[in-house]
C-alpha cells in the first residue's frame, strides 16, 4: 500500500515544481525585440522574478516605442508602476471577447503589495472601437491604453498582450498626490429662518438717524421747559418761587389805599 502511493507523491512534486517554474518571464520577452525596454525594466527592478512566481498571470506588455520616461525614474517608482500591468488571471483576445457587458475590472499584482488605496491595485478593460482599452480603476484615471496585440499565451498560465502606452495610474510616480476619501464638506451657512431673530426696532436704542430724523425744538422750548404735569410732584400746583399769590396782592392794595385815605382826610382836616 505505501509502495504504491510513492508514485503519486512524486508526481504530484514534479506537478507542483513545475508549476512554480511554469514561465520564464525575461526568456519569453527576449524573443521579441520590440519589447526589450520592457524586459530589462522587469529584470532590472526584480518584477520578473515575482512574475515568474506566479503560476497565472497576465502582461500587459509596453513596446520600446512608447515607454516614455519610464527607464528615468527609480527603480521603486518603476516597479510599482510595471506592477500595475501585471493582471493575477489568465486573458487572451477570445476571453476578453467572451466578457460579460464586454467590461471587466482586473485585479493587479501591485493590489498585493500592500501600498495601493483607492483602486490603484486594479484595471479596468473595456471594448471600443473593435478593439480593448485598459486603465487604472481610479475615479477619473483615463482608459486610453489600447490593446495592440497578442504577443505569445500560454494557457493557462501566462499570456502576453501589447498595449499601445503605459497604464497611468494616479499617485504612483510621485507627481500626483495619492488619490483620497473626498474631504468633508464645510458646514452650510445657516439659513436666515434658523438664525435668531432680529432685535425689534422698539427694543434697541434709538439710533442717531432716529435722532436726526425727530423735529427741532422750538425756540420757546428752548427758553423755558414745559412744568411737569406729575401730580405728585410738589411743585407741580404751587407758582413760580418769585410770584405773589392772589390774595396777598389784594390786601397790599387795600393797605395802601386806606393809607392814602387817612392822608387825604387830614389835609381836609387841615383847612
Amino acid at each position: 500500500m505505501n509502495r504504491s502511493i510513492v508514485p503519486l507523491l512524486c508526481s504530484f512534486l514534479l506537478l507542483s515544481a513545475f508549476s512554480a517554474s511554469a514561465f520564464n518571464v525575461t526568456k519569453i520577452l527576449s524573443q521579441y525585440p520590440d519589447y526589450s525596454n520592457f524586459n530589462d525594466l522587469l529584470s532590472k527592478t526584480g518584477l520578473a522574478s515575482d512574475i515568474n512566481s506566479r503560476s497565472t498571470i497576465t502582461l500587459l506588455a509596453i513596446p520600446n516605442g512608447a515607454i516614455g520616461d519610464l527607464t528615468s525614474k527609480s527603480d521603486d517608482v518603476v516597479k510599482r508602476i510595471l506592477s500595475t500591468h501585471v493582471v493575477l488571471d489568465y486573458y487572451d483576445p477570445m476571453k476578453l471577447k467572451s466578457m460579460k457587458d464586454k467590461t471587466a475590472k482586473l485585479t493587479t499584482m501591485f493590489q498585493q503589495s500592500g501600498k495601493a488605496s483607492n483602486d490603484q491595485g486594479f484595471l479596468n478593460v473595456t471594448a471600443k472601437d473593435n478593439t480593448f482599452v485598459f486603465g487604472s480603476a481610479v475615479k477619473g484615471a483615463q482608459l486610453n491604453s489600447r490593446l495592440e496585440k497578442s504577443v505569445m499565451n500560454q494557457p493557462y498560465n501566462i499570456s502576453i498582450l501589447g498595449i499601445s502606452q503605459p497604464i497611468v495610474t494616479p499617485g504612483l510616480d510621485g507627481t500626483l498626490a495619492p488619490v483620497s476619501a473626498p474631504p468633508p464638506k464645510a458646514n452650510a451657512p445657516s439659513s436666515p429662518k434658523s438664525s435668531p431673530p432680529a432685535e425689534s426696532p422698539d427694543d434697541e436704542a434709538e439710533s442717531p438717524d432716529d435722532e436726526a430724523e425727530s423735529p427741532a425744538p422750538s425756540e420757546e422750548d428752548t427758553k423755558a421747559p414745559a412744568p411737569s404735569k406729575d401730580a405728585d410732584s410738589p411743585s407741580a400746583d404751587s407758582p413760580p418761587a418769585d410770584a405773589q399769590s392772589p390774595s396777598s396782592s389784594s390786601a397790599g392794595k387795600l393797605k395802601i389805599s386806606f393809607g392814602l385815605f387817612v392822608v387825604m382826610a387830614s389835609m381836609v382836616a387841615a383847612y
